[in-house]
């Protein structure tokens, strides 16, 4: 196989990515969906405590990837209300700013210790 060959059959792989990313970005549908979308998964993967809390709240519960946040090597998590839906309503943000919940593991169980309204971001 000529150089020439290999070079262009690279180019053209190259161009195949670029445009596979292009419109997943703008939120196509397929394989590569933008992390931007709601979805339960993001809920059904929290550790039970915390799981069982949030559908308690809202029975059918969606949420972003930035809806938690691990620190600590997983042993504090951080609810940003920002990135949550429910449909059965409730209020999560205000205008001083959105619900987040932080959640500290302790002897394998994980347990609320704060809560308080930020803005969107932080």
């Amino acid at each position: 196989m000529s150089t020439f060959l290999i070079s262009r059959c690279l180019v053209g792989f190259i161009v195949v990515l670029l445009l596979s990313g292009q419109s997943s970005a703008k939120g196509g549908g397929g394989f590569g969906q933008g992390e931007n979308r709601y979805h339960p998964h993001y809920i059904e993967s929290l550790p039970p405590e915390i799981r069982n809390t949030i559908i308690h709240q809202c029975g059918a519960p969606k949420a972003t990837q930035a809806f938690a946040r691990y620190a600590d090597n997983f042993q504090k998590v951080v609810l940003r209300y920002e990135h949550f839906y429910c449909s059965a309503g409730g209020t999560f943000c205000d205008p001083s700013g959105c619900l987040h919940q932080v959640y500290v593991s302790s002897h394998g169980h994980y347990r609320l210790v704060r809560s308080y309204y930020a803005p969107g971001g932080e």
